[in-house]
């Protein structure tokens, strides 16, 4: 690489470290001290990322096991597409007629200021709404920090700034474990709830989530009553199987199954089941103990790469662990395989930061399961749920039928 090229990501990185900077100072008027506490568990809640994967299950679970009034923030060209966003979200994850009456279309944006609502609009959404749940985010593992500022830190502000409009409402913040990815890569070790905010780090996914966190932590000092919830890798539903296909995980699960190998990658995974997060983040929104606190909303247990690959063999499909650059290349051979999920591939040890000094490093969520109790129990990632996994992946067309018989 050339000398001017040094030079050009040099300061391209440095743009974006003082961007990072200036970002993670939270506005003046984001402020709710003086204001006044809403009373009682919320009747209304605004609820962002309701279209996207996991927010599909916040709002499935909203509605029932709450008897929340759950006003949906949703994108669309116009209110009509945003509503039929909507339906088509409740429709996936079996929602019902009764419950889907306290649904309210929100159609509006995170990426615009009052969520592209005007005055009169973003005042009565202020009024009527008793509690946040923040799950909107542009989840995207290979774009950088600039292209994902606008809606993942914009729109925390956009969020923070609507709970202090009329009084102090209440904001539940989805962010990731990755945040905590530069502990990772330092071989800190067990990382519990409470460890410290390492400086950013990672692909600019987590560096976008990690200012959100910090534009959150800033809101709670201001009196923002907030509480933080950090899933890791979000698996399918562990009663029907039911995935995204889209997510960097699924797609780096089918591109391993067509190279016929899996990376071999020293890395041990927080994950969970999509309803288990979901239902740990409601279950959690409930306890007023809770305000204030950050969660780990992933299983007990870390996995390792190379053990979730043995379930993905045990289901019948034959992927032995290769080293990572055998691997890549026989991803980059394919034919067919769309551009994303290449650079997914070659961006996993961006994605996946491994200790340097060898410790292993993996989230913890003791604290997150005694607050939460029995109420929201814990399954099994066992043969039998990846076998359900992968036979709605293969009902999808994401994975061909498997080719022999499962081990047992």
């Amino acid at each position: 690489m050339s000398i001017e090229r040094h030079s050009t990501d040099d300061h391209a990185q440095e743009d974006v470290e003082s961007t990072i900077s200036r970002d993670a100072t939270l506005a003046a008027d984001v402020d709710a001290q003086g204001l006044d506490d809403v009373p009682g568990r919320p009747r209304s809640a605004l609820l962002t990322g309701a279209t996207g994967y996991l927010g599909g299950f916040l709002l499935a679970d909203l509605l029932s096991g709450t008897d929340t009034v759950v006003h949906c923030l949703v994108r669309g060209d116009s209110p009509d597409e945003a509503g039929a966003r909507l339906r088509g979200a409740l429709a996936r994850h079996g929602v019902d007629e009764g419950e889907a009456e306290r649904v309210r279309v929100v159609h509006g944006s995170l990426t615009k200021r009052r969520l592209g609502l005007t005055d009169d609009a973003y005042l009565e959404l202020a009024r009527g709404i008793e509690a946040i749940y923040h799950c909107g985010a542009w989840v995207n593992l290979i774009a950088g920090y600039p292209a994902l500022r606008g809606s993942n830190v914009g729109g925390t502000v956009e969020v923070l700034r609507l709970a202090t409009r009329v009084r102090r409402t209440p904001v539940h913040h989805v962010s990731t474990i990755g945040v905590l990815m530069t502990a990772y890569e330092a071989g800190a070790g067990p990382l519990s709830e409470d460890h410290p905010l390492p400086p950013p780090g990672g692909v600019g996914y987590f560096k976008s989530k990690w200012v959100a966190e910090r534009l959150v932590r800033q809101a709670a000092e201001r009196g923002v009553p907030v509480t933080v919830h950090r899933p890791g890798v979000v698996l399918a539903d562990s009663s029907t199987g039911l995935g995204s296909a889209s997510d960097w995980f699924m797609r780096l699960t089918a591109v391993s199954v067509r190279a016929g190998c899996s990376p071999s990658y020293d890395f041990l995974l927080s994950l969970a089941p999509a309803d288990f997060t979901s239902r740990s983040i409601v279950e959690l929104s409930r306890r007023p103990q809770a305000a204030g606190r950050i969660f780990h909303n992933f299983l007990p247990e870390p996995m390792t790469l190379a053990d979730y690959f043995s379930f993905v063999e045990s289901c019948g499909y034959h992927v032995p662990a290769v080293p990572y650059p055998q691997w890549l290349a026989t991803v980059k051979g394919l034919d067919g395989v769309d551009r994303a999920t290449v650079r997914i591939a070659e961006s996993l040890p961006r994605i996946l930061l491994r200790p340097r000094n060898g410790v292993p490093t993996y989230g913890t969520s003791g604290a997150t399961a005694a607050a939460i109790g029995s109420n929201v129990t814990p399954p099994p990632l066992d043969r039998a749920y990846f076998a359900r996994m992968f036979a709605e992946l293969v009902r999808q067309g994401e994975l061909p039928p498997r080719k022999r018989t499962a081990v047992r």
